[in-house]
């Protein structure tokens, strides 16, 4: 395996940039964002803002070039330890063909944290400069006050030397509903809902194992590009065949018939091939009435002849809480698995 790069640990004083990747906060955000850089000031942190960050332009009055040259900026700059984009935005694959991934390469690496399309960049990272990069719940989710233990797990990854490990599993409760940061710039997580991870394709009473390097991202953007030069999971798999990978992927807007469509294109192109297992967060549309089938439907038609253990339901993309998932790090999964519910799961991961 070609070495995976780990940032320096963060400590007091550290530089971290918030910048948008495609788009910026409406006005209507802007006391959310104060309170979540307040937050980060508390802790030590140094901020600086991107120009764009508190713009919000119509979608044809965006500049990707514009966008592209601030992030590279970011990224070229040894003083900054981390980017932090405040949410994901929505055309961050417009810009991937803009960054300049040979310079990077040769730049110090900095932790890019956060999910949804920072998960479209934050791949290409990975797969092209080797740089380990963070998939975890967005800047706007970390309040100052907030005590849910998946996002207080950021700010301990990101102070973790090369070589640490560290231990997840499943959340006892996730939340339904989607906050409401314009009406309530200090709202926290209030999960609710009772979690139950869930494995697809065996029902017997069984335990599972699977490792190999962490990658995946949101299925809306990271989908479309596993098999392009910019993420070529392929590529990037043939320098870990004796650790293989674990894929894993989250739905945001895709109805349950796009979400096959999606995981059976990728299973026509050989990108399941490439990985002895996958993980699905749980998906914020689970019924359609323009689609014939539901959620769990849709993932049986795509995946339910795999081999590898798929698990669904898990604890990451835009249903809260999420794990904290290193793209690039070695990792491996234990689960107890009886009539398809996960009993109990531990993900251990090593940052080697």
């Amino acid at each position: 395996m070609a070495n995976i790069l780990y940032p320096a640990p963060l400590k007091v004083g550290s530089k971290i940039a918030i910048c948008s990747l495609s788009s910026g906060l409406k006005e209507k955000y802007h006391a959310r964002l104060d309170r979540v850089i307040d937050g980060l000031k508390n802790r030590g942190y140094e901020v600086v803002e991107g120009e764009f960050l508190r713009q919000n332009k119509p979608r044809d009055e965006l500049d990707a070039k514009a966008h592209a040259k601030q992030l590279m900026g970011f990224l070229l700059d040894n003083d900054v330890a981390a980017i932090m984009p405040p949410m994901g935005g929505e055309l961050a694959m417009e810009i991937l063909p803009l960054l300049d991934f040979n310079a990077i390469k040769e730049a110090k690496p900095k932790w890019l944290v956060g999910f949804s399309d920072v998960s479209t960049i934050a791949c290409a990272l990975t797969a092209k400069c080797q740089w380990a990069t963070l998939h975890s719940a967005n800047l706007m989710q970390l309040h100052p006050d907030e005590t849910n233990p998946f996002s207080l797990q950021i700010f301990e990854t990101i102070t973790y030397e090369s070589g640490s490990k560290f231990e997840q599993g499943p959340s006892a409760y996730y939340q339904k509903n989607k906050p409401n940061y314009a009406q309530t710039p200090d709202e926290l997580l209030a999960p609710s809902e009772p979690t139950q991870w869930q494995c697809l394709n065996y029902t017997d009473e069984r335990t599972i194992e699977m490792s190999g390097r962490l990658f995946g991202g949101c299925l809306d953007t990271v989908g479309l590009l596993l098999d392009s030069p910019f993420l070529a999971l392929h590529d990037f798999k043939k320098h870990s065949a004796n650790e293989g990978l674990i894929l894993y992927l989250e739905n945001s807007e895709l109805t349950p018939t796009t979400v096959a469509r999606f995981l059976l294109s990728l299973k026509l192109a050989g990108v399941f091939d490439d990985i002895n297992g996958l993980i699905l967060g749980r998906s914020e549309i689970t019924q359609s009435h323009h689609d014939a089938f539901d959620y769990r439907h849709a993932l049986d038609v795509a995946l339910g002849g795999c081999l590898f253990p798929v698990i669904i339901d898990a604890d990451i993309g835009h249903v809260q809480p999420n794990l904290n998932l290193v793209n690039g790090a070695k990792c491996s999964l234990t689960a107890d698995i009886n009539q398809g519910k996960v009993l109990n799961a531990s993900l251990n991961t090593e940052l080697i």
